[in-house]
């Protein structure tokens, strides 16, 4: 790049940093946001360009014998997780390093992306309904249990989309929530049961409506974060993650309390015994899988684009789950291998369509984020089970996804640079044929040429792109 007035690099440091406070903001990991950050201060071509970026400030420099030091710090205030943001930035950050857009157009973009609302209040309301409807059928409940979820989903919705921006405490939020979900899944059941004779399983209901409450984005960030090395960022989401799951069981726990203080009769269940069948339900389990996570994109702000690749990629991580158990494997070993299918197909699909693998784990692995242990916890707390064994298989459970990211992602990133190796080495043997060429060398060598150049241009545009 040409040498540009003192302000022109004043203006980049300032979109960057617009463009790392949106992706913190939006739920991305700590290191893409610095990466995004970097990336777009190489283009200044100076001698140091370096971002310090953590959950609750971004901190940028830029210094070069030529001009003085900038650098400024910015404070970060939590936001609400949004897939389109992510993806938005990310490709804004592509086309201006590429050079396909100017400083101009990149800043215009970046405040676009800060507010924009692809969906309005009622797509949120009907997300949240679908998304609850669903993971009640994936965790083993049926038709009645889906149809009281409905109203489950349609008043925690409520709360996510207007109480939420009057009590501005998400752990109060939260805890809110899960006691919603609780009183209405006991009371509507109780009243059916009085009214119709249905037996409805309160646990199916409550298990799959406080799907949409559990810190999955959390711990998804939190491990790939502590992966790249970015410990303090990693604390910092494994907290958010604890304090979010604390929210959701004494949520429920207090919701049991009011029912028993109300005189609803505390007849609910832990036994999730259908939601591992393998007849009729399993396949119901896997298309609800779909339909559920549907609705997660949509609360999440996921572009359309790639709503239905997440949902389809969620329905294949329940399938492996569901085989998994089926053969004999452990739920920490089953989730384990989900979890693994689901980050190969999201690192792949990453670089075929240019999409953050984060966006597309994220919703993937959703189906295997312990929300029905967080309901365990809970349920023992009140009844008096053991507690401490609950706890235990939820931080297994959490483990399992981490021990598969951490498996599949270095073994991917070795895969990665022996390809990488692979390539440098042909490109040399290239040289070396050219040289012959040059030479007169045979018609031979002239189709070894050919051959070596176009295969190493495959594998540089197939397996060795990576993503700004």
């Amino acid at each position: 790049m040409d040498e540009q007035p003192r302000e022109y690099y004043r203006r980049l440091v300032d979109m960057a940093m617009l463009a790392g406070k949106i992706m913190i903001g939006a739920g991305a990991e700590t290191h893409r946001a610095e990466d995004t950050i970097l990336h777009i201060l190489a283009t200044s071509n100076f001698t140091h360009a370096d971002a310090c970026v953590l959950s609750t400030f971004i901190t940028i420099t830029l210094s070069d014998p030529r001009y003085k030091t900038i650098s400024i710090t910015r404070r970060l205030y939590g936001g609400s997780t949004n897939f389109y943001k992510v993806y938005a930035t990310n490709n804004v950050s592509r086309d201006f390093c590429s050079g396909k857009i100017t400083i101009d157009e990149a800043e215009k973009k970046l405040y676009q992306i800060e507010n924009a609302k692809i969906y309005g209040n009622f797509m949120l309301l009907i997300a949240h309904i679908l998304a609850c409807m669903g993971f009640s059928i994936v965790f083993g409940g049926g038709l009645y249990e889906a149809a009281v979820s409905f109203f489950c989903g349609l008043f925690i919705g409520i709360e996510n989309l207007f109480l939420a921006k009057k009590i501005k405490k998400s752990f109060i939020t939260t805890l809110l929530c899960a006691v919603t979900i609780t009183v209405t899944a006991v009371g509507i059941s109780y009243a059916a049961s009085l009214l119709f004779s249905l037996n409805i399983g309160c646990q199916y209901v409550i298990v799959g409506s406080i799907m949409p409450l559990v810190p999955g984005v959390a711990i998804t960030n939190a491990i790939r974060d502590t992966m790249q090395g970015d410990y303090v960022s990693g604390v910092a989401r494994a907290m958010e993650a604890f304090m979010i799951a604390a929210a959701v069981g004494l949520g429920v726990a207090f919701g049991f309390k009011i029912n028993e203080w109300i005189g609803f009769p505390l007849d609910v269940k832990f036994s999730l015994d259908n939601m591992l069948s393998m007849g009729w339900h399993a396949v119901a389990a896997v298309i609800a899988t779909f339909i559920a996570i549907c609705g997660f994109c949509l609360i999440f702000s996921t572009p359309v684009k790639i709503l239905f690749v997440i949902a389809s990629n969620a329905a294949l991580c329940w399938i492996v789950y569901l085989v998994g158990t089926y053969l004999g494997a452990t739920e920490i070993w089953a989730t384990f291998f989900g979890a693994v299918i689901v980050d190969i197909i999201s690192q792949i699909l990453a670089r075929k369509m240019k999409v953050p693998v984060t966006v597309l784990f994220i919703g993937g692995v959703l189906p295997l984020v312990p929300g029905y242990s967080i309901y365990r916890v809970a349920y023992d707390m009140i009844l008096g089970g053991n507690t401490s064994a609950s706890l235990t298989q939820t931080l297994l459970l959490a483990g399992g996804i981490a021990l598969a990211v951490l498996v599949t992602d270095t073994v991917l990133d070795i895969i990665h640079r022996t390809i990488k190796y692979a390539m440098i080495k042909m490109l040399k043997q290239i040289a070396e044929t050219n040289t012959l060429i040059l030479k007169g060398g045979a018609i031979g060598n002239i189709r070894k040429f050919v051959f070596v150049f176009l295969f190493a241009i495959d594998i540089f545009k197939i397996l060795c792109y990576n993503i700004i």
